[in-house]
């Protein structure tokens, strides 16, 4: 993994069905070079799917986390804008109930992880969770639309 690869997953990440022409525009390659590197991604099992989704313990982040935040000042705008500068982050959501926020975080390993929880928990207090597996990935709940009679 490079930083061309990191910037193709990125660029997938957002839009999933870029063609490879946009694809090497945005990452400053040629199209054929994009077209094998994603080739490359995807046997490697890098990409699992599209609406790209990557594996994050093969891009070096085995350590999954879910961070439950609650703000010191509520709503803080900047509190927001520097989550979203933290690069182990993959996820942030504003939140009811006792947590403000609930972060999901990816890893290298336990260092890079209690240096996270340290930086997050300078905006208040947190508590974490290393999840373990996911019984449920993210997926469409058309199941229970289908049998309403909707």
């Amino acid at each position: 993994m490079d930083k061309y690869d990191r910037m193709l997953l990125s660029a997938l990440l957002e839009n999933g069905r870029a063609s490879y022409a946009e694809l090497a525009r945005k990452v400053n390659l040629s199209a054929p070079a994009v077209a094998e590197r994603v080739a490359k991604l995807e046997s490697s099992g890098v990409i699992t799917g599209y609406q790209a989704t990557v594996d994050m313990s093969k891009i070096g982040l085995p350590i999954q986390c879910v961070i439950e935040l609650r703000l010191a000042l509520h709503g803080n705008q900047k509190a927001y804008d520097e989550l979203a500068s933290i690069p182990q982050i993959t996820e942030c959501h504003r939140v009811t109930g006792d947590p403000c926020v609930i972060i999901r975080a990816a890893v290298g390993s336990m260092t890079e992880l209690e240096d996270l929880i340290n930086r997050v928990a300078r905006f208040g207090s947190s508590k974490t969770s290393i999840v373990l597996s996911s019984a449920i990935e993210r997926r469409v709940p058309l199941g229970q639309l289908e049998g309403n009679g909707k």
